[in-house]
């Protein structure tokens, strides 16, 4: 039976069983580790947060992470095996290359974006901060191209592209983490 179908949604519990369950299922159609990323993760999810280690997290940075994703932090676990490189760990947020400078109320600050955005790439201020407050960064797809969560603001739950790497702006996909990242863990492939 797959996550989908236990009826999940309905009590936001996560069944860290059969996550689990599923992943073998992939890491055994990929023996050799040649799906994109599995290399990095090797389906493997690192421990759960404690509720503390969360509730530390969450107060200093003085907001409360979508249900979805801080219910996959405490049942699931803390980053490790997830679409493209796999899930960053919130434990070492901000993870290199792609953190806020110097702005202590970045993921309190509302995150700006309703719709796509892009402006010219030489525009002053194309990739500042300001553009992705309020996102918490959660994977890595490769050459810069980050998917962001949004922890603030009226888009909250939902997922973000975050492709100014690649001078194309910042876009929505449309879905929020727990059916994409469900999506990744019964099909092996990222929407």
């Amino acid at each position: 039976m797959r996550l989908s179908d236990m009826g999940i949604r309905k009590n936001r519990m996560w069944n860290r069983r059969q996550v689990r369950t599923e992943l073998a299922e992939l890491r055994r159609a990929d023996p050799d580790l040649n799906a994109f990323g599995a290399r990095a993760h090797q389906y493997t999810l690192n421990s759960p947060l404690s509720q503390a280690v969360l509730a530390s997290f969450e107060t200093r940075h003085g907001i409360r992470l979508p249900g979805d994703y801080r219910d996959f932090l405490l049942q699931v676990g803390n980053g490790g095996a997830g679409p493209y490189y796999g899930l960053f760990p919130l434990d070492s947020y901000p993870p290199p290359d792609v953190l806020p400078s110097d702005y202590p109320d970045f993921l309190r600050t509302a995150f700006p974006h309703h719709r796509s955005w892009d402006s010219p790439h030489d525009t002053p201020g194309y990739e500042d901060d300001d553009h992705i407050t309020g996102s918490l960064p959660i994977v890595h797809e490769g050459c810069g191209y980050i998917i962001r969560l949004v922890i603030t603001g009226p888009g909250r739950g939902n997922l973000w592209l975050d492709a100014r790497c690649s001078d194309a702006g910042i876009h929505p996909l449309g879905i929020s983490f727990r059916p994409w990242y469900n999506t990744w863990l019964t099909t092996g492939r990222a929407t």
